[in-house]
Protein backbone atom coordinates (compact mmCIF):
# COMPACT_ATOMS: atom_id res chain seq x y z
CA UNK A 1 0.00 0.00 0.00
CA UNK A 2 2.90 2.53 0.49
CA UNK A 3 5.67 0.83 -0.66
CA UNK A 4 8.43 3.69 -2.21
CA UNK A 5 6.78 6.21 -0.01
CA UNK A 6 8.36 8.00 2.99
CA UNK A 7 6.98 8.99 6.63
CA UNK A 8 7.98 11.16 9.51
CA UNK A 9 6.25 9.95 12.52
CA UNK A 10 5.09 12.33 15.79
CA UNK A 11 6.47 10.64 18.75
CA UNK A 12 2.53 10.50 19.94
CA UNK A 13 1.38 8.24 17.12
CA UNK A 14 0.88 5.02 18.26
CA UNK A 15 3.38 2.47 17.55
CA UNK A 16 0.43 -0.31 15.33
CA UNK A 17 0.25 3.01 12.83
CA UNK A 18 3.58 2.98 12.45
CA UNK A 19 4.18 -0.96 12.23
CA UNK A 20 1.18 -0.80 9.55
CA UNK A 21 2.76 1.77 7.78
CA UNK A 22 6.26 -0.48 7.64
CA UNK A 23 4.12 -3.71 6.88
CA UNK A 24 2.63 -2.20 3.73
CA UNK A 25 5.97 -1.34 2.37
CA UNK A 26 6.48 2.16 3.56
CA UNK A 27 9.58 3.32 5.16
CA UNK A 28 10.67 6.07 7.54
CA UNK A 29 12.70 9.42 6.96
CA UNK A 30 13.45 12.75 8.64
CA UNK A 31 10.00 15.27 8.47
CA UNK A 32 11.99 17.45 5.78
CA UNK A 33 12.43 14.31 3.15
CA UNK A 34 9.20 12.85 3.83
CA UNK A 35 6.27 12.76 1.90
CA UNK A 36 3.72 12.10 4.35
CA UNK A 37 3.93 13.67 8.12
CA UNK A 38 2.11 12.06 10.90
CA UNK A 39 0.98 13.31 14.27
CA UNK A 40 -1.57 12.38 16.27
CA UNK A 41 -1.80 15.09 18.51
CA UNK A 42 -1.28 18.83 17.35
CA UNK A 43 0.38 19.65 20.74
CA UNK A 44 2.99 17.04 20.85
CA UNK A 45 6.36 19.28 21.31
CA UNK A 46 7.97 18.08 17.45
CA UNK A 47 4.60 18.88 15.38
CA UNK A 48 4.52 22.07 17.16
CA UNK A 49 7.74 22.54 15.73
CA UNK A 50 6.67 21.66 12.47
CA UNK A 51 3.53 24.32 12.76
CA UNK A 52 6.27 26.77 13.57
CA UNK A 53 8.55 26.05 10.29
CA UNK A 54 8.36 28.31 7.61
CA UNK A 55 7.66 25.39 5.24
CA UNK A 56 4.52 24.59 7.16
CA UNK A 57 3.54 28.38 6.68
CA UNK A 58 4.52 29.09 3.33
CA UNK A 59 1.94 25.55 2.43
CA UNK A 60 4.85 23.61 1.72
CA UNK A 61 4.48 20.46 3.90
CA UNK A 62 1.07 19.13 5.48
CA UNK A 63 0.37 17.79 8.64
CA UNK A 64 -1.76 14.47 8.52
CA UNK A 65 -3.65 12.55 11.80
CA UNK A 66 -2.28 9.37 12.28
CA UNK A 67 -5.91 7.51 11.93
CA UNK A 68 -5.43 8.16 8.65
CA UNK A 69 -3.31 5.08 8.53
CA UNK A 70 -5.81 3.00 10.82
CA UNK A 71 -8.28 3.40 8.12
CA UNK A 72 -6.50 2.73 5.20
CA UNK A 73 -5.96 -0.36 7.10
CA UNK A 74 -9.23 -1.05 7.93
CA UNK A 75 -10.38 -0.48 4.23
CA UNK A 76 -7.67 -2.05 2.85
CA UNK A 77 -6.98 0.52 0.51
CA UNK A 78 -5.27 4.60 0.36
CA UNK A 79 -7.60 4.84 -2.46
CA UNK A 80 -10.86 4.39 -0.80
CA UNK A 81 -10.14 6.89 1.97
CA UNK A 82 -10.07 10.75 1.34
CA UNK A 83 -6.81 11.86 3.01
CA UNK A 84 -8.29 15.96 3.77
CA UNK A 85 -10.45 14.84 6.08
CA UNK A 86 -7.29 13.72 8.40
CA UNK A 87 -4.99 17.49 7.57
CA UNK A 88 -3.98 18.12 11.43
CA UNK A 89 -3.90 21.76 11.64
CA UNK A 90 -2.00 23.17 15.00
CA UNK A 91 -4.28 23.33 18.05
CA UNK A 92 -5.57 26.66 18.08
CA UNK A 93 -6.90 26.52 14.58
CA UNK A 94 -8.42 23.15 15.46
CA UNK A 95 -10.94 25.01 18.36
CA UNK A 96 -11.89 27.22 15.48
CA UNK A 97 -13.41 24.44 13.63
CA UNK A 98 -14.83 22.74 16.30
CA UNK A 99 -17.04 26.18 16.87
CA UNK A 100 -17.92 26.10 13.06
CA UNK A 101 -18.47 22.00 12.65
CA UNK A 102 -18.35 20.31 15.89
CA UNK A 103 -15.88 17.38 16.31
CA UNK A 104 -13.14 16.66 13.47
CA UNK A 105 -13.29 13.40 11.70
CA UNK A 106 -10.77 11.68 14.03
CA UNK A 107 -12.47 12.43 17.22
CA UNK A 108 -15.83 10.62 15.40
CA UNK A 109 -13.27 7.83 15.00
CA UNK A 110 -12.03 7.76 18.03
CA UNK A 111 -15.87 7.90 19.43
CA UNK A 112 -16.63 5.16 17.29
CA UNK A 113 -13.43 2.83 18.13
CA UNK A 114 -14.68 3.41 22.05
CA UNK A 115 -18.12 2.04 21.22
CA UNK A 116 -16.99 -0.53 18.90
CA UNK A 117 -14.92 -1.39 21.83
CA UNK A 118 -17.28 -1.22 24.44
CA UNK A 119 -19.83 -3.39 22.07
CA UNK A 120 -17.34 -6.12 21.92
CA UNK A 121 -16.74 -6.41 25.65
CA UNK A 122 -20.61 -7.31 25.81
CA UNK A 123 -20.12 -10.54 27.34
CA UNK A 124 -21.69 -13.60 25.86
CA UNK A 125 -23.59 -14.22 29.01
CA UNK A 126 -25.27 -11.35 28.87
CA UNK A 127 -26.79 -11.67 25.07
CA UNK A 128 -27.36 -15.52 26.50
CA UNK A 129 -29.65 -14.03 29.43
CA UNK A 130 -31.11 -11.40 26.79
CA UNK A 131 -31.96 -14.18 24.55
CA UNK A 132 -33.64 -16.37 27.81
CA UNK A 133 -35.67 -13.67 28.64
CA UNK A 134 -37.55 -13.46 25.45
CA UNK A 135 -38.05 -17.05 25.02
CA UNK A 136 -39.74 -17.11 28.97
CA UNK A 137 -41.77 -13.92 28.00
CA UNK A 138 -42.74 -15.82 24.55
CA UNK A 139 -43.06 -19.08 26.06
CA UNK A 140 -45.35 -17.78 29.03
CA UNK A 141 -47.63 -15.76 26.39
CA UNK A 142 -50.86 -18.50 26.57
CA UNK A 143 -52.17 -16.51 23.52
CA UNK A 144 -49.81 -17.45 21.42
CA UNK A 145 -48.97 -20.66 19.34
CA UNK A 146 -45.61 -21.54 18.53
CA UNK A 147 -44.99 -20.61 15.42
CA UNK A 148 -45.79 -17.15 16.31
CA UNK A 149 -43.41 -17.38 19.71
CA UNK A 150 -40.75 -18.60 16.92
CA UNK A 151 -41.38 -15.88 14.73
CA UNK A 152 -41.25 -13.36 17.44
CA UNK A 153 -38.21 -14.39 18.53
CA UNK A 154 -36.45 -14.88 15.21
CA UNK A 155 -37.74 -10.83 14.83
CA UNK A 156 -35.72 -9.77 18.71
CA UNK A 157 -32.56 -11.64 17.65
CA UNK A 158 -32.15 -10.14 14.28
CA UNK A 159 -33.01 -6.67 15.38
CA UNK A 160 -30.57 -4.17 14.73
CA UNK A 161 -30.78 -2.12 18.18
CA UNK A 162 -29.17 -4.54 20.16
CA UNK A 163 -25.71 -4.20 17.78
CA UNK A 164 -26.62 -0.61 17.07
CA UNK A 165 -24.45 2.23 18.46
CA UNK A 166 -26.67 4.63 20.01
CA UNK A 167 -27.43 7.62 18.00
CA UNK A 168 -27.51 5.66 14.81
CA UNK A 169 -30.45 4.32 12.67
CA UNK A 170 -30.46 0.68 11.17
CA UNK A 171 -30.23 0.19 7.60
CA UNK A 172 -33.62 -1.85 8.00
CA UNK A 173 -35.30 1.24 9.64
CA UNK A 174 -34.51 3.56 6.43
CA UNK A 175 -37.08 4.29 3.68
CA UNK A 176 -37.07 2.36 0.46
CA UNK A 177 -36.76 3.62 -2.90
CA UNK A 178 -36.97 2.14 -6.31
CA UNK A 179 -34.88 3.21 -8.83
CA UNK A 180 -31.60 5.61 -9.24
Amino acid sequence: MFRCKTAWFSNSVPEDHLDFWMQEGGSITGWREADYLFSADATCHDTKRIFENKDYIWNKVTVLHSLFLSTCEKRQSVKSVCIGHYVLPPASVQDEVRKVVGRLIWEREDEETAAQDQQKTLSLSEVEHSEEEVRGSICEASDTDSSESEALLWEHLKSPVSCMAPGYVSIENLPKYSGD
